[in-house]
């Protein structure tokens, strides 16, 4: 992992935005509890605002933490590595204006349950590749990439990688969210 001060600004920033998207996730995690049992606000649109809130965290975190010495300008990476990182960034940012669009431009349940399953396309395929890394010699991370998480769990302290932080809670939202839809 790069140390805190070889690391650039824009990596440094990204990092803490990161942080700082996952709270805001969960804050929104926490209203929609509220919002369920506490006021008069439909279940739909709290989905929305859900879906919403993961897929701008994705769509601004995921190229703010890949486009820079970690990944897309790693000097460790072969070019073609790069390319295909570039490749999936911009598709998965692409997805998440699309399921914006869908959600709040052309709102209907339809457009919703598209948006679910395109969000669990990224999801699933994250878990996918996670499960067959040994067949390819593929790691979460390299030694100059994104450092995981510190936590401290009943005293016990562990190392969380920030992707599956990430894609874990991501999971739980859009589960969250295509539950509400089923009960509505």
């Amino acid at each position: 992992m790069l140390e805190n001060q070889k690391r650039s600004k824009l990596f440094s920033f990204a990092l803490k935005a990161q942080n700082f998207s996952g709270f805001l996730v969960g804050l929104v995690i926490l209203w929609s509890v509220w919002a369920l049992f506490f006021s008069d606000i439909d279940n739909i649109f709290i989905v929305r605002v859900i879906l919403s809130a993961f897929c701008v965290a994705l769509t601004v975190i995921a190229p703010l933490i890949d486009f820079n010495e970690s990944h897309a300008t790693n000097p460790l990476w072969t070019g073609h590595a790069r390319f295909h990182l570039v490749w999936q960034v911009n598709a998965l940012a692409v997805t998440g204006f699309f399921v914006l669009f869908l959600l709040w431009i052309i709102p209907s349940q339809m457009n919703i349950l598209i948006s679910i399953v395109l969000l669990y396309i990224w999801l699933l395929s994250f878990f996918f590749a996670l499960l067959f890394m040994p067949a390819y010699d593929g790691k979460l991370n390299d030694v100059n990439g994104v450092p995981p998480i510190e936590i401290n769990f009943f005293g016990k302290k562990m190392e969380i990688d920030r992707n599956v932080q990430a894609i874990s809670g991501g999971l739980f939202a859009c589960t969250y969210a295509l539950l509400l839809v089923i009960f509505n």
